[in-house]
């Protein structure tokens, strides 16, 4: 009688809880539909503020601060948008950079080209500085004027350019777990810190190729925009500095920064000690729509993240980041058969990954070119399975600092003999058939099945080669040459016809006018995915924080890389899924 005593009060309490959630959810909806129609007032002489931290994400499909009761962080393509509009927008007095730990040299750039042609308006750009690392400073770089704070607990960190990996494969030796790294392409590094004691020689000679050239880039970029800044003095901190943090006063002594100055005291400066106008990008963005209703459209379709292969669609409530096949196919279909969409600028943001969904996605490109053009966009990163995708477009546009290239494939197979034997663990199987127990977890792997799983990805290597030669025009022999997993900037990639032009998201959209015969005048630019509804996207913010808190975040690179090792063997064990075009380096660089 007690059990079902108590079984009757946990229904009673479950069942009052639902009726919370729900209930608070009907208000919530409600509020937000009183609300959400309603445009933010900017005031006269307002200061535009881009407070920015960490990777910036390339577009937000889930704009939850639609709702009073959220905020999110402003996307890269929120940032262009507002910058693009400010231009002539007489509320708008300036703009005031606050970069605090940002990351992505190619979305740093995309930035950084938009607040130029912002400044072309003849409105002054500031930066204002707490701790600066050196990301934010190519940031700040762009700007008329660079406060720094006074204090000697702040300033620069210029630590210099780098890539690092941390080689695991004596730490999984020691629980008996075992990557079994299979490389199709000289230069493809991804994984082998899985199953290597140490870099190899042709993956550290690409990177620091690579890494070369991204130096250069930035160098150059700064010193140029910095008149006060001589190159030398810029050279000497980022490779032999005396110090590890520039304080605000030698900041300014050196010409990294003209005053120092807090954010407070930037405010009383600008405002002349009067009230100071500020607004956010998010509630600038808010404050007007869109008022082009041209009926052509360009649609700028944004693929980041790492590339999953799915036989179903995503539940909406679905906390995976990255580019689901299934979903992202059906939305270049959908794309393809809108009337009003008379091109495609596909942006990529993605280090690859899965092989198969790669080529699925690459099918769909091809058959949307071959009705409309499709022009691509690199951002960060573009390489392996994000270049793969981007091969066959009419047109593809990238970023100097861009990652891109990388053609090359990798197989991962984790085994635990080891493992398995330390605990006394023995599998008994009853099967019919060769293969039946090709994949044993518990069993290293044979010459034999190293021999098959070789001729398979030599296999997917060589179909991956011969679409970049379809895709760019070039002999397979001239792809091969820049093949091999290797990587590039996009600098390098253009000197190799890896890609066309270089530039950002508004070059790609220019040409993806030009090849459709419209115009800016006769046309319009509409973002997918498009935005979900608020509840959905504030559910999928609330697991991805609980995620985050469960997860123990923020957590180090080798926390990072560990977590990635057991979502590889788990995702091994669900579905044998190992075969990846991934690119061998950090995409957040």
């Amino acid at each position: 009688m007690n059990n079902k005593v108590c079984c009757w009060v946990l229904i009673i309490v479950g069942a009052l809880f639902g009726l919370l959630i729900v209930g608070s959810l009907v208000v919530f909806t409600a509020i937000t539909s009183f609300t959400s129609g309603k445009t933010v007032s900017v005031s006269p002489n307002s200061y535009l503020v881009l407070n920015l931290s960490g990777p910036i994400s390339e577009h937000n499909e889930t704009r939850i601060w639609d709702s009073p009761l959220a905020k999110s962080s402003a996307t890269l393509s929120d940032v262009l948008t507002a910058l693009e509009r400010a231009k002539g927008d007489t509320r708008i007095k300036g703009v005031i950079l606050r970069p605090m730990g940002i990351s992505g040299f190619g979305a740093i750039r995309e930035m950084r080209e938009a607040i130029r042609r912002f400044k072309a308006s003849g409105k002054p750009v500031y930066a204002s500085l707490e701790v600066a690392t050196d990301r934010d400073y190519y940031l700040a770089s762009i700007a008329d004027t660079i406060a720094i704070i006074p204090s000697k607990s702040g300033g620069l960190a210029m630590l210099g350019l780098g890539f690092s990996s941390t080689y695991l494969s004596k730490t999984f030796e020691k629980v008996g777990l075992k990557f079994n790294v299979i490389h199709v392409g000289d230069y493809k590094g991804a994984y082998e810190n899985y199953d290597r004691e140490k870099m190899s020689e042709p993956l550290r000679e690409s990177l620091q190729f690579l890494l070369n050239d991204l130096y250069r880039t930035y160098v150059d970029e700064i010193v140029a925009d910095r008149k006060a800044l001589d190159k030398s003095k810029l050279e000497k901190q980022l490779l032999n500095g005396d110090h590890y943090l520039i304080n605000g006063e030698m900041a300014v002594e050196k010409g990294f920064a003209d005053l120092t100055l807090d954010w407070q005291e930037l405010q009383q400066r600008l405002s002349a000690n009067l009230e100071f106008k500020e607004v956010d990008v998010s509630k600038y963005i808010r404050s007007a729509s869109d008022k082009s209703s041209h009926k052509k459209q360009i649609a700028v379709l944004f693929a980041e993240g790492e590339i999953h292969y799915s036989v179903s669609e995503r539940n909406p409530l679905q906390t995976t980041d990255g580019i689901e096949s299934k979903e992202f196919v059906h939305q270049l279909r959908e794309l393809k058969e809108n009337e009003d969409v008379v091109a495609v600028v596909l942006r990529v943001n993605s280090p690859g990954g899965s092989a198969l969904a790669s080529e699925l996605i690459l099918q769909e490109v091809k058959r949307l070119k071959a009705k409309k053009p499709v022009v691509v966009s690199m951002g960060n990163v573009a390489a392996s399975g994000g270049y793969y995708i981007a091969c066959e477009a009419n047109r593809i546009i990238s970023q100097p600092n861009t990652v891109t290239g990388s053609i090359g494939v990798v197989g991962m197979i984790p085994t635990a003999e080891g493992l398995y034997k330390k605990i006394e663990a023995k599998v008994e199987t009853v099967e019919k058939g060769k293969w039946s127990k090709f994949f044993r977890v518990d069993k290293d792997l044979t010459s034999e099945q190293t021999s098959v799983v070789l001729d398979m990805l030599t296999g997917i290597y060589d179909e991956f080669v011969n679409r970049v030669s379809d895709g760019r025009s070039l002999s397979v022999a001239d792809v091969e040459r820049v093949a091999s997993g290797r990587v590039w900037t996009g600098t390098q990639a253009l000197e190799r016809k890896l890609v066309d032009e270089l530039g950002g998201l508004d070059l790609a959209i220019t040409r993806a006018r030009e090849l459709a015969g419209v115009t800016e005048a006769n046309s319009s630019v509409h973002t997918y995915p498009e935005p979900q509804p608020w509840v959905i996207a504030l559910l999928n913010e609330l697991s991805r924080v609980i995620y985050s808190v469960s997860s123990g975040l923020p957590q180090t690179p080798e926390e990072r890389e560990i977590k990635q090792a057991i979502s590889c063997l788990r995702e091994f064990m669900r579905e044998r899924t190992f075969v990846r075009a991934y690119t061998p380096l950090d995409a957040e660089f």
